[in-house]
C-alpha cells in the first residue's frame, strides 16, 4: 500500500487514486528550518528521478514519511 506524507492508506484501492500528479512529485524540493520537529525524510529529487533521503521536517507536497511511500506515490523514475 502506498501513502502520502504522513497518511496511511489501508486499502490497495485508494492506493491507486493516491499517485500524486508527475508535476508534484516534480516540484521543487520545499525547505524549512525544524530543528526540533526534523526526522529522516524522503522525497522525489527530479535531477535524479529517485527517492532521495534527507533529515527535515517533511513540508513539501512530494515529501514522505518513508522510502516505500515516496516510491508508491511517485513512481516516475527509478526511485
Amino acid at each position: 500500500c502506498c501513502c502520502q506524507s504522513t497518511t496511511f492508506f489501508l486499502a490497495a484501492a485508494v492506493c491507486v487514486i493516491a499517485l500524486l500528479p508527475e508535476s508534484v512529485c516534480r516540484a521543487p524540493h520545499a525547505t524549512k528550518i525544524c530543528a526540533e520537529t526534523a526526522r529522516k525524510m524522503w522525497y522525489f529529487d527530479n535531477s535524479t528521478n529517485k527517492g532521495v533521503s534527507y533529515v527535515g521536517c517533511g513540508t513539501g507536497l512530494n515529501d514522505f514519511g518513508s522510502a516505500k511511500c515516496c516510491k508508491d506515490s511517485c513512481p516516475y523514475g527509478s526511485n
